[in-house]
């Protein structure tokens, strides 16, 4: 097959991540796959080379950069005014509508709304069907007030859609809104993401020894965007609870933000570690006893983090959002711990200390649950991905294909 994957931009996120993913494993199935991308100056380089290095990628931008300042500096001034970006949009779907005519997919595979409404757009009147992977966009931005185009625009992309791919209940809140293409009028499918994470060059450079960590020392550890709601407060809070009566305890954070760098300045501490953003995570992972990701974004549908917790035979303590309890799901019970959330809060945050204290002071459940991660994680692998993607790809070609 001849594949065309659309983003709306190249930078470090969980559906840039899996779309960069599932383009290399179908590269390496033998089908021919390109990426499109809405920002040439946004593409991070090294995530590319690193999670799809055999896939081309076509960037709106990359020929006319000079043009591109000037339609960016006028879609910031026209929503300053409270009108929408329509120049450089249009501007997008031609050229994305041009790269299908050159290209000519048998089908093209769009990931967040934005890359969603963009692809239905410069598809329309072309023979290639769409088929959409939901990440979580949609019942972020329908609750959010400064974003009243969601429902028009998901619903026109819904509308040209020949299926849909979702990974959770969660994201199917826009089928709840009136006048939305019901959802059993699309071909539909659950297909959580697939990983197949492998260490990179540099894992000696992420050790214990590396960060001064003992070996018998007893490792918490996050890796998630460097935003708030992402629980990063949380976590150093419990480690600042336990430390004292636990010396074998340390924390290390896995990510990078001026938050992060804020949050580090305010907590300064000699087993508290702050990593910045790491280009192959499960590096750090592996050096982990436990992950956690006490979660209250509003859109978590299916971490990544949690994924990469699991391949590395690592429990979780995790907010019970989204997908997540059902990610945790392993024979003979849960590969981790849960916390609870209200209100996009945590509903207590001692919970979060408590699930921490039990892995410090029982080995055995420990144990128990670093032997249950490894069985999580089976749902997850890329192989079984590839071939459900696959089956739907070939589902909504047209007949002349």
């Amino acid at each position: 097959m001849k594949l065309l994957i659309v983003l709306e931009d190249l930078r470090t996120g969980g559906a840039q991540t899996f779309a960069l993913r599932l383009a290399q494993a179908l590269h390496i199935a033998g089908h021919q796959v390109h990426i499109y991308d809405q920002y040439a100056h946004l593409v991070n380089q090294e995530l590319v080379r690193q999670l799809a290095p055999d896939v081309p990628v076509v960037s709106y931008g990359a020929a006319s950069p000079g043009l591109d300042v000037v339609l960016r500096k006028a879609a910031g001034l026209g929503r300053r005014l409270g009108r929408p970006d329509w120049l450089r949009e249009q501007q997008v779907i031609r050229h994305l509508r041009q790269t299908i005519q050159r290209l000519q997919p048998d089908v093209v595979n769009s990931h967040t709304i934005k890359a969603d409404y963009v692809a239905a757009k410069a598809l329309q009147g072309l023979s290639a069907p769409l088929v959409i992977t939901m990440h979580g966009c949609y019942e972020l931005f329908l609750h959010k007030a400064d974003a009243p185009e969601v429902t028009p625009k998901g619903n026109f992309a819904l509308q040209h859609a020949a299926a849909v791919v979702y990974l959770t209940a969660k994201n199917l809140e826009i089928f709840e809104q009136q006048g939305v293409r019901p959802l059993n009028k699309l071909l539909n499918r659950k297909i959580y993401n697939g990983f197949d994470g492998q260490f990179s060059a540099e894992k000696s450079q992420h050790t214990r020894a590396t960060l001064g960590i003992p070996a018998e020392a007893k490792v918490f550890g996050m890796v998630a965007r460097g935003i708030p709601e992402k629980g990063w407060a949380h976590a150093v809070n419990s480690f600042l609870a336990l430390e004292a009566a636990h010396p074998e305890l340390h924390l290390v954070l896995v990510g990078g933000s001026d938050y992060l760098t804020q949050l580090r300045a305010e907590h300064p501490h000699p087993r508290l570690h702050f990593t910045n953003v790491s280009r192959n995570p499960i590096d750090w992972v592996d050096l982990f006893d436990v992950g956690l990701l006490p979660s209250y974004f509003r859109a978590e549908s299916l971490p990544n983090s949690i994924v990469e917790y699991l391949s590395c035979g690592k429990p979780v303590i995790a907010t019970r959002i989204g997908e997540v309890p059902a990610m945790l799901a392993a024979a003979g019970g849960t590969a981790g711990m849960l916390v609870e959330q209200v209100n996009h809060q945590l509903l207590d945050p001692t919970q979060l200390t408590e699930a921490m204290r039990l892995y410090l002071t029982q080995p055995t459940l420990l144990a128990e649950h670093q032997d249950r991660a490894s069985l999580a994680f089976d749902k997850f692998r890329m192989p079984y991905c590839l071939q459900q993607y696959e089956q739907v790809f070939r589902q909504v070609m047209t007949p002349s294909k």
